[in-house]
């Protein structure tokens, strides 16, 4: 099979995903930009500070920053490549997301936390990248943390999903591991950021997995598309 061949029938087969990520993307963009924001326009209305006596012995490892900007790539491979191979564990983990993210965007409208960057001077291009990574946002929007959402969603799809390559599981799910450490050696969260994601991702999916809603959001949305397909045939 040519390439462009193998391109089409790749594409044909994730074409539906289209749509679902981009829901995401939205539910995203509202959770965190939103408040963001709103923080800009309102200002500081007095933050949290999650943090506990195993945050002060944690170190600053600079280099984990390119581990922490390979979140959201690794992300939308994973997405695209679960939509390929497993259509219904992939609406699991749409719904998940959504969820989540949505659940984030509330607790952080209604109980700002914030993140105090530690003193650094920084010296080679690593260290910059950390202290642009630090300014490049408000520090505001910790608890829980999106990244680590994002990672513990990969992880979720890769254990839970039929039929992915065994060598892209156990690499996708280490850089997840790393990724989610990434976020407290950087000094971008608190561990109870990660606690907190953990808890409310691992609930959610369980609630959308025990209730197959992942499967009723697959044939609302097959329904959607037969439905346009039939007008659009008898025009």
């Amino acid at each position: 099979m040519k390439a462009k061949d193998k391109f089409k029938n790749f594409y044909s087969k994730i074409k539906y995903a289209i749509i679902p990520f981009s829901i995401f993307v939205l539910c995203l963009c509202l959770s965190y930009f939103g408040n963001q924001l709103i923080y800009n326009i309102i200002g500081n209305p007095g933050s949290n500070y999650p943090e506990i006596e195993l945050d002060k012995h944690i170190p600053l490892i600079p280099w984990f920053v390119y581990f922490y900007y390979l979140t959201f790539p690794l992300g939308i491979i994973t997405f695209f490549y679960i939509a390929y191979k497993d259509k219904k564990s992939l609406y699991n983990i749409f719904l998940t997301l959504c969820i989540s993210f949505l659940i984030s965007g509330v607790i952080y409208l209604v109980g700002q936390t914030e993140f105090v960057k530690p003193d650094f001077e920084p010296v080679t291009f690593t260290d910059k990248l950390v202290v642009w990574t630090w300014g490049s946002v408000n520090s505001i929007n910790c608890f829980p943390s999106q990244h680590c959402f994002m990672a513990f969603a990969i992880i979720i799809g890769c254990l839970s999903s039929k039929n992915l390559n065994i060598l892209f599981r156990v690499l996708a799910i280490s850089c997840s591991i790393i990724i989610i450490l990434s976020t407290i050696f950087i000094r971008q969260h608190y561990f109870l950021d990660i606690i907190a994601s953990f808890d409310i991702i691992f609930a959610v999916w369980a609630i959308v997995y025990v209730f197959n809603l992942g499967k009723k959001c697959q044939n609302v949305s097959d329904r959607a598309v037969q439905k346009y397909k039939k007008r659009k045939n008898n025009k």
